[in-house]
């Protein structure tokens, strides 16, 4: 007797040749997102619903033939009867009467399906070939009907599994094909001029698809059709990009990542920091993947989908999106990538882009060339830094301010301060008088920092002063007395520190977080005992107002700094605030959870009774914890391994839902998920799973593969 595997013993009653029927007890399915049915809550996401069809008289000639073909259709649904759904589900469609069929009808087809996913998509092998081809059959059934649902209702699970499926199989080729089909059956809705799609419905499917589609196209490297899917449809996806900067990226997230980027450039109200979310100002690694793709895709012998030209092509024709060019490469593009790589502290790739336009036959724009001139100056390169000037200066142009200020800078650094000042002299000859836009403050502010690095600290004060006379110069702001006090602060010259807090304050402007930082660093680092008795005589003598706002600012600066030294400080600062009747609020206290709940270098012993302390303080003062201080709560008793922390965490979890609806984020909810299922508390993994998808909220990036794993992980502990 041939054996049936047991990845098919709770299917539902296929109705082919040499499977039994299963009883319906069996069909139960684990997926939270099927037993969590909430009343009078927003629909789950991926099963909005659509209108119920309009009273569309169906043909007479039809009439009786569509009442027996839905009767049929109830029946097989009933029976869970996957080839009787698809054969009455492919009659109606042939007959063009899915407008006629209810929401309900469709949600039973939704059910049927969500039932069939588990065995269907396993990767498990029939041994017996009779059940294989039957197996393979029912897939196809499931996929013809996933295609109509998907369509019709934008419910669109069991179409994105079978294509994760066919892609985990390597057959992108089949994941394509369906999104062909489901393009070709969505309803005709209204569109734009460009085709871009408005039904929200229509668009949220589109989204929920794309993933897979675009993975699809990934592995056939078809960037055209991949950008255009998305950009002429108006699916834009949302960012989940990975942080390369931890962990390698494949082609695959590459491919993926390009397509994110060229639609976020070519879209209406595109940014120019669009490469910033990848880069995160530190790795090039996708920057210069992403400049050196354009740059081939450009050389393509037929219709390249990259253009590079001083003027954007005329427009193309919109319906000819399988040869016309996608995006236009000009001298925007390349300051963006120039001013990227200098982020990265990539001057080299930076010049390389330089190059590149020279040679593609583009002229090297001045901001390019400034941005280089910085570059070269932050690395102290004072030669390379000349040429760009020099450059700069050529037929008898004359350089910015900024390119002064970056030649400024680099000398200071280099310790040639004639050479730098005699620059600012020239600066103030060019950019000063009647008529001219006069220096900016942050040039004089490098003048400032340069000549008290270099020791010349009367002449950086002698300019200070000419700042606040001169009608010619630029009044001092908060980072020029900044520059001094850090100055003052690494000499330990205490009279000419609060001189320069005094002057600051008397001039009307407000310390910023880098002033109290300056005073908390000084106060702090000789470990003094009296460092807050101290601070709070400085701030007195300096006539800095003693308020809630700047308690807070210094305890947030305290809180901040590493070690339990500091906390301490700052629980000290607060019960002195309080004495001196300057009354905390809940922002003070969020400042100190959230410092204490982020200081990885404290134990967790020591976090948790430094936590419940700041606590203790903030209820005998009468406060209740908001939604954001119980986040912080949260994640310290995720902290403490064991029965008390897990149930500690459920028990402000609970009470912050109950709370307007929760409004916790999504890191809070990926630490708590982990932590549960690392203290191995499934039953309330499967509380908060229940609740995350019964309140329609739509898990994203990292979160999302974590339920699905932890989905996975609970299907297999039955």
């Amino acid at each position: 007797m041939q054996v049936v595997p047991r990845s098919l013993w709770r299917t539902p009653c296929l109705h082919f040749r040499g499977l039994a029927t299963v009883p319906n007890r069996n069909r139960q399915v684990r997926d939270p997102r099927q037993l969590f049915k909430p009343k009078g809550k927003a629909p789950k996401p991926g099963h909005e619903t659509r209108p119920e069809p309009a009273q569309l008289i169906v043909p007479p000639a039809l009439q009786p033939e569509f009442e027996e073909t839905l009767s049929k259709l109830k029946r097989a649904h009933k029976r869970s009867s996957l080839l009787e759904a698809h054969a009455h589900w492919s009659s109606l469609q042939s007959k063009g009467l899915l407008a006629h069929v209810s929401n309900q009808d469709f949600k039973s087809l939704d059910n049927l399906l969500t039932a069939f996913l588990p065995s269907l998509l396993s990767r498990e092998d029939a041994a017996d070939p009779a059940i294989a081809r039957a197996k393979r059959k029912a897939l196809e059934d499931m996929r013809d009907l996933a295609i109509i649902l998907a369509a019709q209702t934008s419910f669109t699970k069991p179409l994105a599994d079978f294509m994760e499926l066919s892609l985990a199989e390597g057959r992108p080729e089949d994941v394509l094909q369906a999104w062909k089909d489901f393009e070709s059956q969505i309803p005709s809705r209204s569109s734009s001029s460009q085709g871009e799609v408005q039904n929200d419905l229509e668009i949220a499917a589109r989204k929920r698809l794309s993933r897979p589609v675009l993975r699809a196209f990934a592995a056939q490297l078809d960037y055209r059709s991949a950008i255009v899917s998305i950009w002429t449809k108006r699916c834009y996806l949302q960012s989940d990009h990975k942080n390369e900067l931890s962990s390698p990226t494949s082609p695959e997230d590459r491919f993926l990542q390009m397509v994110r980027a060229v639609v976020g450039i070519i879209r209406p109200g595109a940014k120019s920091e669009i490469l910033q979310q990848f880069t995160h100002g530190k790795s090039p690694k996708f920057a210069l993947h992403f400049y050196e793709t354009l740059l081939l895709a450009s050389q393509a012998p037929e219709h390249p989908w990259v253009v590079i030209s001083k003027e954007r092509p005329q427009k193309a024709d919109d319906a000819d999106w399988a040869t016309r060019a996608l995006l236009h490469v000009g001298h925007a593009t390349f300051v963006m990538f120039a001013a990227e790589f200098v982020r990265c502290n990539r001057v080299d790739l930076a010049q390389r882009v330089a190059d590149d336009m020279a040679h593609l036959g583009l002229d090297v724009p001045v901001v390019v060339l400034n941005i280089l001139l910085d570059g070269y100056a932050k690395q102290r390169n004072v030669a390379a830094a000349s040429k760009i000037y020099a450059l700069l200066s050529e037929g008898g142009n004359t350089p910015d301010l900024f390119a002064h200020t970056a030649m400024i800078n680099a000398l200071f650094q280099e310790g040639a301060v004639d050479d730098a000042m005699a620059y600012f002299k020239k600066a103030e000859q060019l950019f000063v008088g009647e008529g001219k836009k006069g220096i900016h403050v942050a040039t004089y502010n490098a003048v400032v920092h340069g000549l008290l690095i270099n020791g010349q600290v009367d002449d950086a004060e002698s300019l200070v002063k000419a700042m606040r006379t001169s009608p010619n110069a630029p009044r001092p702001d908060t980072i020029t007395y900044n520059t001094l006090l850090r100055h003052y602060a690494r000499k330990h010259d205490a009279p000419n520190f609060v001189r320069v807090l005094q002057e600051l304050v008397s001039l009307g402007l407000s310390p910023d977080t880098y002033t109290f930082t300056t005073i908390v660093d000084t106060l702090l680092q000789s470990n003094r005992a009296d460092a807050v008795p101290r601070m709070l005589d400085v701030m007195e003598a300096a006539k800095i107002p003693a308020n809630t706002a700047t308690y807070t600012a210094i305890i947030d600066c305290l809180i901040r700094r590493r070690g339990e030294q500091s906390v301490r400080a700052a629980l000290q600062l607060l019960d002195k605030m309080e004495g001196d009747g300057v009354h905390a609020n809940e922002v003070t206290f969020t400042s100190l959870l959230a410092g204490v709940s982020r200081a990885d270098h404290l134990r967790p012993e020591v976090q948790s009774r430094l936590v419940d302390e700041i606590m203790g303080k903030m209820t005998a003062r009468g406060m209740d914890p908001n939604r954001v201080t119980r986040n912080f709560l949260l994640l310290d008793a995720l902290k403490t391994d064991g029965i008390l922390g897990t149930d500690k965490a459920m028990k402000l979890w609970r009470e912050t839902i109950a709370e307007k609806g929760g409004g916790i984020p999504h890191t809070t909810y990926f630490v708590l998920l982990n932590g549960l299922a690392k203290n191995g508390r499934y039953d309330y993994v499967q509380e908060v799973m229940d609740y995350i998808f019964g309140s329609g909220w739509q898990p994203k990036g990292s979160l999302e593969k974590l339920i699905r794993q932890l989905q996975r992980e609970m299907a297999l502990r039955g």
